[in-house]
């Protein structure tokens, strides 16, 4: 086994981290990291993860000789014991267990993937679901890009601004 560093066998790569955390969208950041070290130190590039039916059913198929991905795993386990008086008492606790069932894509061949639809984001939709009301920027100090007050915010006229409309440091 080789030993590495979290910033990858060859030193210092930048963007390699926030790469795990786009790529592994449905699994813990302990489960990202596990299986981002487990492709770094194996020399496979990170990407999503499946197990092997999962990419069957895609239409892909594992590449032989390739080893499957190891993650931790809850499994809530349940005791019964039989008490003095002839009632069952029941203990139920969640144990952790690392199981190879995961591959990456990269460990496949097969049909391509439908790339997956990015969906666009709304301001006026997303302060709606939340309650929140745009207010004018009243403030005189020039160096505050905006603020909040209760269930209102306000922006800076002369804030920097991206395209989606997120105030981004200037």
């Amino acid at each position: 086994m080789h030993r590495f560093h979290a910033c990858g066998p060859k030193g210092a790569q930048p963007g390699i981290v926030s790469a795990a955390y786009r790529q592994f969208h449905n699994y813990s950041i302990g489960n990202q990291l596990l299986a981002w070290s487990q492709c770094i130190q194996r020399g496979i590039r990170p990407g999503p993860l499946a197990t092997f039916p999962k990419y069957k059913e895609l239409g892909r198929y594992v590449r032989k000789g390739e080893r499957a991905i190891v993650l931790c795993q809850p499994v809530t386990v349940k005791r019964t014991r039989q008490q003095e008086d002839g009632t069952e008492d029941a203990d139920v606790f969640t144990r952790f267990v690392y199981r190879p069932h995961w591959f990456v894509l990269a460990q496949t061949e097969g049909e391509e993937l439908p790339p997956t639809p990015i969906p666009s984001w709304d301001r006026a939709k997303a302060l709606a679901a939340l309650n929140i009301d745009e207010a004018p920027f009243d403030m005189l100090d020039g160096n505050v890009q905006g603020y909040a007050r209760q269930r209102s915010i306000a922006v800076s006229p002369v804030a920097v601004l991206c395209g989606n409309g997120f105030v981004v440091g200037g």
